[in-house]
């Protein structure tokens, strides 16, 4: 059902009451058919009010209206989308008002974004330390009264250059019109680079610039990135979108062609992007320029920064002279120099010392750097001397750091920790302490680019696992009550068939194999065929006997849980696709050509092909059969074509293209790999970022 024209002509002028524009708002979030009518009306108005208006001839309303017409009502939901009056003259204005702001649009954002029907964000500083926000979207975001800015930022640092991690912040921006925000949020004076994206608060959309981030680039006199700017975008990229991060290092080293930092990062990307054919011309181009960079950086002094990119340029290109050369002046002038940090650790690791002096020479390294690659090789080394308070005190260094932390390396942590039992009083404590964090969903525990839903559901793997652990230290311990009640625990978090199994293993052991019967029809109702086997060669085999009304049981179980929270948006299949050959088509003859008719559709979205990883591909391939024989279909799309050779695995998919950002924008994609689900009757069930996930609810919404 949709809203009929006078509702969304009140609705965009805020002349509903509270109650009715609460409503059309509620429905605005997953009606697009609805969002396009209101994006018309206020394209249509905004156009009309910037023309000059002329003055009307005498007696032309009485001719076109010769009887008082009645006040137009604006009716209650549900409502029937009311059939298109004919507007006459007015039409055509309007399409010549639409065609300029269309026009305009084009101007402002390129004929891509305005196809698209794209958001903008701008961020520009304000004053000394505050950046002013001004978003703009027609996305269901468009009808919110306040969303959400979440930004990462950089401030140059010498000394922790080499590491890539940044600030964070976040501010409500308040509405000033309609699909219109702005705010004022308060970043470091010295921040050169910041990245961000726009969110509802219920942090349930998220909108990105197309896959990437709207940023903030510090900018010189002429208005040209600065190169502090460049090397943290650089970075970020690297962290948040590696192709992007390739584009970005070719356009950097064109515009800083005497920093070696932006060639070593150039020269990786096209290593791993040529054919071994043009190789020996690359590295004899690079070589060339190793050499006029070192002789430039001789003739002068250079910073920590550009010593430390000589040393890795030197090495990529097989310069052992050069590179060593580089390696002893980074340490003699600039010896608490984080890249100096790394080059002592790799030393270190590299020797044949014992695991004791090892950890001696960390020690050394720690008081005088304190880096945090530092406390994360104390540590890995700690566990092999199984000496509480040694690696208590290497565990609270890791803990103070942020690079390279996070909810799946704790969980690494604490296995590592489970595996030493001299170590399990301490492995307890820190597996409680990561399960009584609070799941801080809006700040910078999760992504920019990751939505709520997305984000809690990995914390609740995390935790499981986490459970599973705690149960056994606790078993161990002799603490019988506390590892069951934990064990239960980590089989409530959350539908994880490799959780269920370990804990049936363990269930067994404590001679419990009613339970243990049932953790393992449940991990065997699962329908998605994983490539890494969950249940052992005794697990499989038994327990024996498993009867209809267990394996029902299981299934009915499964069922329940999976779709639970399932999404329910309405979408539009009528938008266009380019098939391989360049043909056009639609998402909707792609879905009805790959599934049974009704039938459950899987949508893999991605910015290019080689972003899909080959585990994502070869576990598509282990499940074709089972999707096939449900009737679920598979449809691959990206926005550009793929740039690598055909040979490669998984050239058995074939993908459609989206280069005008339909698909993306319909779907309402955020990430530069997305997975959906649709059911029978078009409607989004799913948007994810988890293979197994997606197609555990296509195989389970299609029984």
């Amino acid at each position: 059902m949709h809203i009929d024209y006078s509702t969304l002509s009140a609705f965009a002028d805020g002349d509903l009451d509270a109650a009715m524009s609460e409503a059309v708002s509620t429905h605005l979030r997953t009606c697009v058919k609805c969002r396009g009518e209101i994006q018309f009306i206020r394209s249509l108005g905004d156009g009309l009010r910037a023309l000059q208006t002329p003055l009307a001839p005498r007696n032309a309303i009485d001719g076109i209206w010769p009887e008082e017409r009645e006040a137009t009502r604006i009716l209650g939901l549900p409502l029937k989308q009311r059939q298109p009056v004919r507007r006459g003259p007015l039409l055509a204005l309007a399409a010549g008002v639409v065609g300029l702001m269309a026009a305009a649009l084009v101007l402002t954002f390129g004929a891509d974004r305005a196809m698209a029907g794209s958001s903008s964000l701008t961020l520009e500083r304000a004053d000394r330390g505050a950046m002013t926000l001004r978003y703009e979207t027609i996305s269901p975001l468009a009808a919110e009264s306040r969303v959400r800015a979440r930004i990462r930022y950089w401030v140059p640092d010498s000394l922790e250059f080499s590491q890539n991690e940044g600030g964070f912040s976040e501010i409500e921006l308040g509405r000033e019109a309609p699909g219109r925000f702005g705010g004022v949020v308060d970043l470091p004076p010295g921040a050169v680079y910041a990245a961000a994206t726009v969110e509802d608060l219920e942090g349930s959309h998220v909108d990105t610039d197309f896959g990437r981030f709207w940023e903030y680039l510090e900018t010189d006199e002429a208005g040209r990135p600065t190169l502090e700017s460049r090397r943290y975008q650089i970075l970020a990229a690297l962290e948040f979108n590696a192709p992007r991060a390739a584009v970005l290092a070719r356009r950097a080293s064109e515009e800083f062609p005497e920093q070696p930092l932006f060639w070593f990062w150039r020269l990786s990307f096209d290593l791993a992007a040529l054919p071994p054919a043009s190789i020996d011309t690359l590295l004899s181009t690079h070589a060339a320029r190793l050499d006029l960079l070192a002789r430039a950086a001789r003739e002068r002094d250079p910073g920590p920064v550009e010593i430390e990119a000589l040393v890795r340029y030197a090495r990529l290109l097989d310069r052992a002279d050069l590179a060593g050369y580089w390696q002893s002046v980074l340490g003699v002038r600039h010896p608490r120099h984080g890249a100096t940090a790394m080059i002592r650790i790799q030393d270190i690791v590299l020797s044949r010392i014992s695991t004791e002096e090892k950890l001696v020479a960390l020690e050394d390294d720690w008081e005088s750097v304190g880096a945090e690659a530092t406390a994360q090789l104390g540590l890995r080394y700690s566990y092999e001397l199984a000496d509480p308070t040694l690696t208590e005190r290497w565990l609270d260094r890791y803990e103070t750091g942020s690079w390279g932390r996070g909810p799946s390396a704790d969980a690494v942590v604490a296995r590592n920790l489970m595996d030493v039992p001299a170590l399990w009083d301490l492995a307890e404590r820190w597996i409680v302490d990561r399960l009584s964090d609070s799941r801080d969903w809006v700040g910078p525990a999760r992504r920019l680019d990751e939505s709520r839903y997305n984000f809690e559901a990995q914390t609740r793997r995390n935790r499981a696992r986490l459970y599973l652990d705690l149960s056994r230290i606790r078993l161990g311990n002799g603490d019988l009550a506390g590892g069951i009640d934990a064990l239960e625990r980590s089989v409530e978090e959350t539908w994880d068939p490799r959780v269920f199994a370990r804990a049936a293993e363990i269930h067994r052991s404590l001679g419990s194999e009613v339970r243990a019967t049932q953790l393992i029809s449940l991990a065997r109702a699962d329908p998605v065929a994983p490539l890494e086997p969950y249940l052992s060669a005794g697990g499989d085999a038994g327990p024996p006997g498993l009867t209809d009304t267990q394996r029902a049981a299981a299934r009915a179980a499964m069922r329940e849980r999976v779709l639970a929270g399932l999404l329910d948006e309405y979408t539009s299949l009528d938008v266009p696709l380019r098939t391989e050959t360049g043909a056009g088509t639609t998402l909707e003859r792609a879905v009805r050509a790959a599934r049974a008719d009704p039938g459950v559709t899987l949508v893999l979205h991605t910015i290019q092909p080689d972003l899909v990883p080959a585990e994502a591909l070869a576990l598509l391939s282990l499940n074709s059969d089972r999707l096939d024989s449900a009737g679920v279909g598979t449809v691959l799309v990206s926005e550009q074509p793929d740039p690598s050779p055909s040979d490669k695995p998984g050239t058995e998919f074939r993908f459609h293209y989206d280069p005008d950002h339909k698909v993306w924008t319909e779907l309402r994609a955020w990430r530069e790999l997305q997975y959906f689900v649709l059911d029978g009757n078009g409607r989004l069930r799913h948007r994810g970022e988890d293979l197994e996930t997606a197609l555990r609810i296509s195989l389970v919404l299609a029984m």
